[in-house]
């Protein structure tokens, strides 16, 4: 991975937001220690949640911990630190051009859906040029798309702690810490960055996966909604706090139904292709549906003696997985890549079974 540039352009983007973003809030936290110290110890275990839960979504096997790390970085750091100047910049503009009234009214619901969702977007597409199996369909793309905005989420919930403390009178640090966590997170998680970003990340999930025209007016819905829900809820429409659930609900169920369709896909995928592979005699009968479920390859792994047949078990269906996620595409895929993981699919099967014969030495 470091040996593509896509590597490079990540970590110097982040090294840029985090610059960024450092420079704007230095002051805020040298002045208020306490009150950030509470914003860290409060958000960070959050932060950890959401990225658990999002990676379990996915119905057969978890994203790799590495690449959700990539994108919750990208979107906490790099889109973060860059939608600062950029914002304020372009709410500059609309300001001298309709006016300082229009742009306090209507300025972060213009500026920020744009800026905001490219750049987190753009943290997909990243991922995707650093590790090519990585976003496969729209499933892949909704996952780290979620991760990202949910990265992205974390570090404006800071920032957040930190303007709570300034309109506060700056006299309660850890009070206003605690209330900013519950309006941010425990009211308004629910349909904030992670939902808005799962959204546009899954059409660029289906583009990457396989480019088509279909795919790209997919990809282009999906990111002109992510900006409209986006431009919505930052809108000074239904601004009460008794009304945010409401004014939050078409966000949440947008994500929710963007959700349930790629995963419908996946699984469709998922159960055509492991028919198609046991009729061919590569899987064996009965092993889809050990594959399809964690708690099932779980329990057999517990089932097989620990040691080297655990070890190869474990790369059997880590193979076979990789075999059936081989045909949703993706970018540089190899066409022979198929056989090649059939091949080492019965590899390892002998081998395992091989060991499972071998006498054990007392």
């Amino acid at each position: 991975m470091t040996r593509r540039p896509a590597f490079w352009l990540w970590a110097a983007a982040c090294l840029l937001g985090a610059w960024v973003a450092w420079r704007g809030l230095d002051a805020a936290v040298r002045a208020f220690p306490a009150g950030s110290v509470a914003g860290v110890a409060l958000l960070a275990p959050a932060l950890a949640a959401g990225v658990w839960g999002l990676r379990r979504l996915h119905p057969v096997r978890s994203h790799p911990l590495g690449y959700a790390m990539i994108a919750v970085a990208w979107g906490g750091v790099a889109a973060f630190g860059l939608a600062l100047p950029t914002n304020a910049a372009f709410q500059a503009v609309i300001g001298k051009t309709a006016g300082p009234e229009f742009n306090s009214a209507w300025g972060a619901s213009i500026a920020a859906p744009v800026d905001e969702e490219i750049l987190k977007l753009l943290g997909v597409a990243t991922l995707a040029l650093m590790a090519p199996s990585a976003v496969r369909g729209p499933l892949d793309g909704w996952g780290y798309g979620a991760l990202t905005g949910l990265g992205f989420q974390a570090s404006e919930n800071f920032l957040y702690v930190l303007n709570t403390i300034v309109l506060t009178g700056a006299t309660q640090d850890v009070n206003a810490a605690l209330f900013s966590f519950g309006s941010r997170v425990v009211g308004g998680a629910w349909w904030s960055h992670w939902a808005m970003t799962a959204v546009g990340g899954a059409g660029l999930g289906c583009l990457l996966g396989r480019a088509s025209r279909t795919s790209l007016t997919v990809a282009a819905g999906g990111f002109v909604l992510a900006m409209a829900l986006h431009s919505w809820w930052d809108s000074p429409l239904m601004s009460g706090v008794l009304l945010l659930p409401v004014k939050g609900a078409p966000i949440l169920l947008a994500a929710v139904v963007t959700y349930r369709l790629s995963r419908r896909r996946y699984l469709s995928h998922f159960r055509r292709t492991a028919h198609a592979e046991t009729a061919s005699g590569v899987f064996v009968p009965g092993e889809a549906h050990v594959l399809a479920y964690r708690k099932w390859r779980r329990k057999e792994r517990w089932a097989v003696p620990a040691g080297e047949p655990r070890r190869l078990l474990a790369r059997l269906r880590a193979t076979e997985l990789d075999l059936i996620e081989d045909g949703l595409g993706g970018l540089e895929h190899d066409p022979r890549s198929a056989d090649r993981l059939r091949a080492d699919v019965r590899d390892l099967r002998r081998h395992l079974n091989a060991s499972a014969e071998r006498p054990r030495v007392a």
